[in-house]
């Protein structure tokens, strides 16, 4: 069996640093690379890492196609003041009754 030199938090944090400085394929590239370093515990963790971060990452695309869905900000924006004015409005016209 061989010794765990990476720790799961040292993989986690080398993620991070590979993800900051290479996109798609270069990414994936890098991780490859640094799979080859790894022992086959360091190398699950790796793979875990590597989901969680996945499904985190589909996460956020499901709640910004959710928002973009919705409309961009600047109509989002207006739809909250419009909605307040016309709140505003009906308050008035009762306080006229």
């Amino acid at each position: 069996m061989t010794e765990r030199i990476w720790s799961r938090q040292d993989i986690e944090d080398r993620v991070s640093v590979l993800r900051e400085r290479h996109n798609g394929e270069a990414f994936a590239a890098a991780i490859a690379e640094f799979s080859e370093e790894l022992g086959p515990e360091e190398q699950d963790d790796l793979r875990e890492i590597l989901l969680e971060r996945s499904r985190d990452h589909a996460a956020r695309n499901a709640a910004l196609d959710e928002r973009l869905d919705q409309g961009g900000w600047l109509r989002r924006t207006f739809g909250k003041i419009e909605e307040a004015e016309r709140r505003q409005r009906e308050r008035l016209e009762r306080r006229r009754r």
